[in-house]
């Protein structure tokens, strides 16, 4: 079980532990090391920072919805439960060292709706890249999963499902890893039957 913790303010994400993604996937040797960390604020948003200790990530994409798991990225995908509609959509959130976001929602890797330029801009993406790592953030307001799920009365003891990842596709670097373990042959992240479990506490 993971725990989410409720924060009060964007801020306070500094206070809270990072996890470390570090179940390798489909042959992957090795895979450079990284950790997320996810805080919510109630009403407001939940916030995720992933950092990877990389140097020079290989970032050529510049513009979002562009398919950035080619380069070096990290990913987060959420699937909470609604009170009305499909009980199998999950949201992705996939991101390089430039900053440029992939974010989309539905329900299996085929099927998926792109969110919109307005909403983009409302998951904040910033990418910083430092000599020996590099660091993505961004948040996902309650507003916007709402409008996918309906009201979702988020607090204390509400459970979710995510995993996060790391991968890229690019034959030189290419590598796959997640928190929460894959066991199907098949290799792809959209495999929502293996995301964790978790709880905001």
């Amino acid at each position: 079980m993971l725990n989410i913790k409720i924060i009060q303010n964007p801020e306070e994400l500094n206070t809270v532990e990072p996890q470390e993604i570090r179940h390798l996937l489909w042959g992957t040797k090795s895979a450079p090391c990284t950790f997320f960390s996810v805080g919510f604020v109630p009403g407001d948003a939940f916030y995720v920072r992933m950092v990877c200790e990389e140097k020079d990530p290989l970032r050529t994409y510049t513009a979002h919805r562009d398919p950035v798991y080619r380069d070096s990225a990290m990913e987060a995908f959420f699937l909470f439960d609604p009170t009305q509609g499909d009980m199998e959509t999950y949201v992705n959130f996939e991101m390089n060292a430039n900053g440029a976001l992939l974010a989309a929602y539905g329900p299996s890797r085929m099927y998926r709706s792109y969110f919109s330029a307005e909403e983009y801009e409302q998951f904040r993406p910033t990418a910083q890249v430092e000599e020996d790592h590099w660091s993505i953030s961004f948040c996902i307001p309650v507003s916007i999963l709402e409008q996918i799920y309906g009201p979702l009365d988020l607090q204390a003891g509400s459970r979710l499902y995510c995993n996060f990842y790391k991968i890229s596709e690019t034959a030189d670097i290419e590598h796959y890893a997640a928190y929460s373990p894959i066991t199907s042959d098949t290799p792809s992240f959209h495999m929502p039957e293996y995301f964790a479990d978790a709880v905001l506490v």
